[in-house]
């Protein structure tokens, strides 16, 4: 049965069995038979015995047994040793276990302590079977220790330790064994004297505590103290390691002890500790001031237990100053002009007093500082300034002259002005400041400076010469220089004087300057004085230019006018004397009739009424030069060109040399006295003149003089041969006038001349030299000058006639090969044949002197001869030869080419009345005049052997004669092309340019291109190149070519492989990085690609690159805010692709960064949220803010609201209580937009608390309510009282209040977000009513009802719960909340109908319900119960 404080168990667990072993038998006998050796032995039955064994053991080790049932009582042995002597005992046999022979131990042991010492104790215990001796020991100090031996039933033991707990073993022994067992029982000696004691003094408060080091084995202790002086001893129990002593005297000694209690002991008192109580607080603080002195005295009385006085003055404008004394009086230096309280505090070896009643004073107005002069330099007006004095009502200020005359000004505030000062003075202000009681001592001095007197009379006058301006005035009073300004315009310039006369020297020209004077003393500049004018010099001109008429020698003389001039005197001179001058009021004049070709210096004079000022620079004019004289013609007719010489002239620096003609001018320019005029017109008369020229101008021209150039050569040469007579004919036209005309005929090679000489514009040349090349030349001649050869015609002679003609027959071709000599002047050759019946054949060469004469007739006389051709002519024929073709018996024969098989199959028909076994034979000849053949005696057979690209001439002859005129006509065939060879394919991106070496017998061509992707594409020709299109991109092609003739194709040539260009990329993608303003492009890779090339191209056409060998590419440096078209071109090393499709795309904004939120209070059950983001640097950037979200967290009622599109970076939108919400700004401008901000989560402030309900009453009230969306705290506030006060702050869903009067009760829902507005707690149920009637209400689901519960206090912080059970319940869930606690509430899982709590805080209030639960269901929740700890009561 388990029990505690509290209560006993009433259930009783199941009963356990045990044996224990027999006790050892007792009264043990033993006798013996001497005789026969044999003894018997016996004893008394043991309890719970099954049987006995007798033992005999002597010293010797030998043994003997015998045994009994559990009724014996007796057994005998036999067969001992005699002379020995036997230890003979007896074991009682169990069921399970055998009785030892060890000695019992006691079972009941007492222990009593004694009071009056420290060691002392009686151990006293039962009486045991079989026990000889008992010893008590105990563990000291980590070892075993002896406490007593004894063998009786009880022991005294002393030397003990104070306060000490002993776990007490006891030994019992005998003959035979010894055992030691615990007693469980504990020795506890009385409590030691309290250690560590110690007295702190609570100052201010007039208590001491007292503490001391706490032992778990005391019950109490017992301090008391008492003052030195004596009195009344005070008092104090405590439990624990302090105990508090209030309401001490001040001033006073106090002694402490402590005494401990345990288990009805004391201790000895523990030492004595004193302490002195905190002093008296002082009393009677008075104070003395002085108005002439910062001294002030305080004073008090005496007080009791004061080592020392703190003297605290605390001024009107925070001076704070402390004094540490130990007599009652104190004299100290304060600060002027301060309002004080002065406290004294008492101040001990532990505490301090209170500071004491205040006393108050006042110390003297402060001297007035910082006095300083802000209004000086007038003429009469002087002001001072200085700070303020503290304790200062009013102030005197005294301003006192040089002149022993003061100037006195009384006012509040801190500034004092003079208005009937004296100019020139100098004036030492002094300030003071007052109270009612009190004048300061005067300040520091400020001095006053006046200004000044004003200068009077002021004369100028100006020095023209020395270009000077002088002023003097009278002396004014209190002056110690003169600063002299002068001012002309918006220039000023000055000096300064300590005389009353001034001189400047640095004036500018042409200007009216005002003078004024300006006296300064030290301090101050005077006003100044009345000006004066002057004018100064006149400026000296500039600008000076001179330019002359030079064809009325009429020089204008201009310059710039300058200030102050009247007038202007213009003056020309040369170095050696001759001068010219004219005048004038403006800014020209001229001067008529300089002498040609000098140079004249020009300056201008400016004049006024004071002086006459020159410029600085003068200016140069050279007169018109003279005319050139003395001029002179000499012809070169060879070179077209005239040399013109001349006198000259004064003033030239170059010439003009003029050539006139009916053809137009030409002009030269030299610096020499001739020129040579070069390039002349042929046939031309010319009229020269010369002009001399200077800088700027021209003489008049010379005299002219007249000359003609050389004839013209003849234009428009031609020359023409009769190819006949080998006689020229040479015309021309004539050009120009001429006298007559040479003719001049050459050969290349040299060695040949012919001329002639005609007046005429032809000639002729008779029987010129066959085959030679000649050049006609046509000279014009007048006078003694000749034309230049400037036309030159080359023509040739007729060829000479061809020599040396031979011949020969083929008689498998039937033609002829001609040869001859090499002809001179022959470019080509003509040969022809002429038979009889006007059989003509011919043939002609321009490579080589021989030739074939193809197709001639069978058995024909032909005579050949031989024509040379050039350009112009063509020779005699030469001389003939004749040849006689062989005769052709046979009929047509007909050949058929066998393509591909190397063979031509001839066939014929038979001679009429040859015989049948007749032998024919078919020859062909190759174009290389290789021959194949081939014989039959029918009408056909095969050559084998014939080559591709082969023209072959075939005959069937009747005998191995070929020349025999048994033979046939010649018949032509071309086999089949070869391949086509040297097949090149020249890609071209795209496209692809085949070309191959022709083949001689192919007329037309096919070019076959196959691509990997089975496309193919064909070209057909006649040349020997094709070009291929349209190749489809990045594909490999396979190139074959095939050549055609007639019905024959050669066989493919050998395959070239080209690819194709790249293909353009597609499946671009721009990504754009807005953080580093760059843009990743992507495409998908394409074959045979090795390089890409990306581009970024802006509205403006500036153009961003990027390169890579991968499918992608990053381009930076892209402008933020600017849109931009991107595409992408493939390269395989020697192509680029055609350009992606290209893909429009900015470098829109970052999206913002660091989103955040402000939120404004709940009104109307509305939160306006204020959001602020980061900035983006980018040109024009907008930013939107998008919300999404859901209200009371209903995922059916979602919402999306967004903001317009603003340029700041803050927006406020509402949203309801109890919505949830996720927000993203964006940026765009002109180039997109951004993606998302990073979201921020959040939600507003919870909607009230609805469903309120107030159960309760005047003691203890509970208020529920339904949850609130979101709402992770409630607080319920009591809104009697301004401002409202917080009662109750819990997660969960009700609060229990005790001692609750008010029903004017407020509740809120809030969490991160804020709080909700307010419900007010009106639904008020009394005790009685319930909310809901949970007894009796059962819940939906299960059908489990609520509990009754039953609280109950068992100690202080121990509360026993119970409950009615629950039909269907197999557990309940306890549910603790603590009143006041914001912490979450505790749930516990019991399985029964109660349970104890420990360990609750004391003085807390807690509400407990329970509710009902099973493995499907959980009932409803009890009515809470509130209990309130250390007070004993259930509400």
């Amino acid at each position: 049965m388990a029990h505690n404080q509290a209560c006993n168990s009433s259930v009783i667990s199941a009963p356990y069995r045990l044996m224990t072993e027999p006790c050892p038998p007792t009264s043990v006998q033993a006798s013996m038979a001497c005789e026969q050796l044999t003894s018997t032995v016996s004893w008394q039955l043991s309890n719970l015995a099954v049987g006995y064994v007798a033992y005999f053991d002597n010293q010797h080790g030998h043994k003997a047994s015998c045994v009994g049932t559990h009724t014996d009582t007796y057994c005998a042995v036999s067969g001992l040793m005699c002379g020995t002597v036997y230890r003979v005992w007896v074991k009682a046999l169990g069921q399970q276990y055998n009785s030892s022979d060890t000695p019992c131990l006691p079972r009941e042991v007492e222990v009593k302590v004694s009071c009056n010492s420290d060691g002392a104790a009686v151990v006293s215990w039962n009486a045991t079977y079989g026990t000889a001796n008992f010893s008590l020991t105990a563990i000291v100090s980590g070892g075993l220790q002896t406490l007593c031996e004894t063998q009786q039933h009880s022991c005294n033991v002393t030397g003990l330790s104070c306060g000490e707990t002993y776990n007490l073993s006891l030994t019992a022994t005998n003959e035979q064994c010894s055992l030691t067992a615990p007693t469980h029982t504990n020795l506890t000696t009385r409590p030691c004297p309290p250690r560590r004691v110690a007295v702190n003094l609570q100052c201010g408060s007039r208590t001491a505590a007292l503490s001391w080091e706490e032992r778990s084995d005391v019950e109490m202790y017992k301090a008391s103290a008492i003052k030195t002086s004596g009195g009344e001893v005070k008092s104090c129990n405590s439990t624990g390691s302090t105990c508090q002593f209030p309401g001490l005297d001040c001033g006073e000694t106090y002694n402490f002890t402590v005494t401990a209690y345990s288990q009805g002991c004391c201790s000895e008192a523990s030492s004595t500790v004193f302490i002195q109580t905190e002093p008296c607080q002082p009393e009677n603080v008075s104070a003395h001031t002085f108005c002439n002195s910062s001294e002030v005295q305080i004073s008090w009385s005496q007080a009791s237990g004061v080592v020392n006085y703190l003297v605290t003055a605390t001024g009107s404008l925070g001076y704070v100053e402390s004094y540490n004394t130990t007599q009652t009086l104190l004299s100290a230096a304060l600060p002027c002009g301060q309002d004080y309280n002065v406290t004294v505090q008492g101040r001990g070896s532990e505490c301090d007093t209170l500071p004491s009643s205040p006393a108050f004073f006042k110390t003297a107005p402060c001297v007035p500082y910082h006095v300083t002069t802000y209004v000086q330099c007038m003429s009469n007006v002087g002001s001072v300034s200085w700070g303020s004095s503290d304790g200062a009502d009013r102030y005197v200020a005294v301003a006192t002259g040089l002149d022993g005359h003061s100037h006195v000004c009384y006012t509040n505030t801190t500034s004092c002005t003079w208005n009937d000062l004296h100019c020139g003075e100098r004036y030492t202000v002094v300030v003071r400041a007052k109270d009612n009681n009190c004048t300061s001592l005067p300040s520091n001095s400020s001095v006053i400076y006046m200004d000044p007197c004003v200068p009077q009379n002021l004369s100028a006058a100006v020095d023209c010469s020395m270009k000077v301006v002088s002023l003097s005035w009278d002396a004014s009073n209190g002056t110690k220089f003169y600063n002299v300004s002068a001012e002309a315009g918006n220039q000023t310039t000055g000096l300064t004087t300590n005389l009353t006369t001034a001189h400047f020297s640095g004036f500018t020209c042409g200007q009216t300057y005002s003078l004024t004077v300006t006296p300064h003393s030290h301090h101050c500049p005077g006003d100044s004085s009345a000006p004066a004018s002057v004018q100064t010099w006149p400026c000296p001109p500039a600008g000076i230019s001179a330019t002359q008429d030079c064809l009325s020698s009429i020089v204008m003389v201009t310059w710039q006018t300058t200030s102050g001039s009247d007038y202007y005197t213009a003056n020309m001179q040369t170095d050696t004397g001759i001068s010219n001058m004219c005048m004038s009021a403006s800014d020209r004049c001229s001067v008529p009739g300089l002498i040609c070709g000098y140079n004249f210096t020009v300056s201008v004079t400016a004049s006024n009424q004071q002086c006459n000022i020159t410029s600085r620079h003068s200016s140069s004019l050279q007169s018109v030069p003279c005319v050139p004289t003395n001029v002179s013609v000499v012809n070169d007719c060879h070179n077209d060109s005239a040399v013109v010489s001349w006198s000259a002239s004064r003033g030239a620096v170059q010439y003009l040399v003029t050539a006139n003609s009916s053809y137009g001018n030409v002009s030269w320019q030299t610096s020499d006295l001739s020129h040579s005029l070069d390039n002349l017109t042929c046939g031309i008369c010319y009229t020269v003149q010369v002009v001399a020229m200077d800088d700027s101008c021209s003489s008049v021209p010379s005299q002219a003089v007249m000359f003609n150039s050389a004839p013209c050569p003849p234009q428009n040469v031609n020359a023409e041969v009769s190819c006949s007579s080998n006689d020229m004919a040479v015309s021309w036209n004539a050009s120009g006038e001429a006298d007559h005309f040479l003719v001049s005929v050459t050969a290349d090679n040299g060695g040949i001349m012919n001329s002639c000489n005609t007046t005429t514009t032809a000639c002729s040349i008779s029987n010129v030299t066959c085959g030679k090349m000649f050049t006609v030349r046509v000279t014009s001649v007048r006078g003694a000058c000749s034309s230049r050869h400037t036309q030159i015609h080359s023509i040739p002679s007729a060829p000479c006639q061809p020599q040396g003609i031979r011949g020969r027959l083929d008689c498998v071709s039937n033609s002829a090969w001609i040869s001859w000599n090499a002809t001179d002047g022959a470019d080509s050759y003509f040969v022809s044949a002429v038979g009889g019946e006007d059989r003509i054949a011919n043939c002609s060469t321009s490579s080589n002197t021989t030739c074939e004469v193809e197709d001639l007739a069978c058995g024909v006389l032909y005579n050949f001869s031989v024509i040379a051709k050039n350009s112009k002519c063509e020779s005699q024929p030469s001389a003939t030869i004749g040849l006689q073709t062989a005769p052709c018996s046979l009929s047509a024969i007909t050949a058929v080419a066998q393509c591909h098989n190397s063979s031509i199959h001839v066939m014929w028909n038979l001679m009429d009345g040859s015989e049948g076994d007749t032998v024919y034979m078919a020859t062909a000849e190759g174009r290389d005049q290789t021959y194949l053949s081939c014989n039959s005696t029918s009408t056909s057979c095969h050559l084998h052997g014939a080559q591709c690209d082969f023209h072959y001439k075939i005959i069937v002859s009747a005998s191995s004669d070929r020349c025999s005129g048994m033979r046939s006509p010649t018949y032509r065939i071309s086999m089949e092309p070869c391949p086509p060879k040297n097949v090149t394919v020249i890609p071209s991106c795209g496209d692809a340019m085949v070309s191959w070496s022709p083949s001689p017998v192919a007329e037309t061509y096919q070019v076959v291109a196959t691509g990997a992707d089975g496309h193919m594409h064909t070209c057909n020709t006649t040349s020997n190149n094709c070009s291929l299109s349209e190749l489809h991109c990045d594909r490999q092609y396979t190139v074959s070519v095939t050549a055609s003739h007639q019905n024959c194709t050669s066989k493919a040539s050998q395959n070239v492989t080209v690819s194709s260009g790249p293909c353009r990329p597609d499946g671009l993608s721009v990504t754009y990085h807005c953080s580093n303003e760059s843009a990743l492009l992507s495409w998908s890779p394409k074959d045979n690609a090795v390089e890409f090339f990306g581009y970024a191209q802006a509205a403006n056409g500036d153009m961003l690159y990027c390169r890579s060998t991968n499918p992608t590419c990053t381009i930076h440096s892209l402008r933020c805010g600017t849109a931009y078209n991107f595409s992408v071109q493939a390269s395989d090393g020697s192509c680029n692709s055609s350009f992606s499709d290209p893909v429009q795309s900015g470098a829109a904004p970052c999206a913002p960064g660091a989103i955040d939120v402000k939120l404004r209070p709940m009104r109307d059950q509305i939160q306006v949220m204020r959001f602020n983001w980061t900035q983006v640097t980018c040109n024009n950037t907008e930013y939107i803010l998008k919300l999404t979200g859901t209200l009371l967290g209903d995922s059916q009622s979602q919402f999306e609201l967004s903001s317009y599109y603003t340029s700041v970076t803050y927006f406020e939108i509402p949203l309801p209580c109890g919505s949830s919400y996720v927000a993203t700004v964006e940026s765009r401008n002109a180039a997109g937009a951004s993606d998302p901000s990073a979201p921020l989560n959040g939600t507003t402030a919870p909607c009230p608390p609805s469903g309120v309900v107030y159960t309760g009453n005047s003691s203890f009230v509970t208020v529920s309510w339904n949850a609130s969306v979101l709402a992770t705290m409630y607080t319920v506030y009591d809104n009697s009282v301004t401002p409202k006060v917080q009662l109750c702050t819990t997660a969960g869903l009700s609060c229990s209040l005790a001692n609750i009067a008010s029903t004017n009760l407020l509740i809120t829902a809030s969490n991160a977000a804020g709080e909700s507005e307010t419900t007010n707690v009106t639904h008020v149920v009394r005790e009685g009513r319930r909310r809901r009637d949970l007894s009796e209400q059962m819940a939906a689901n299960g059908g489990l009802s609520a509990p009754v519960l039953d609280v109950n206090h068992a100690m202080s912080t121990v509360v026993f719960v119970e409950w009615s059970e629950v039909a269907g319940a197999t557990f309940y869930n306890l549910i603790i909340r603590r009143q006041d606690s914001s912490t979450e509430l505790q749930e516990m899982t019991v399985y029964g109908e109660s349970i104890i709590l420990t360990d609750l805080s004391q003085n807390a209030t807690y509400c407990i319900s329970v509710e009902a639960r099973n493995e499907d269901a959980s009932g409803p929740e009890s009515a809470p119960v509130c209990v309130q700890t250390g007070q004993g009561q259930t509400r």
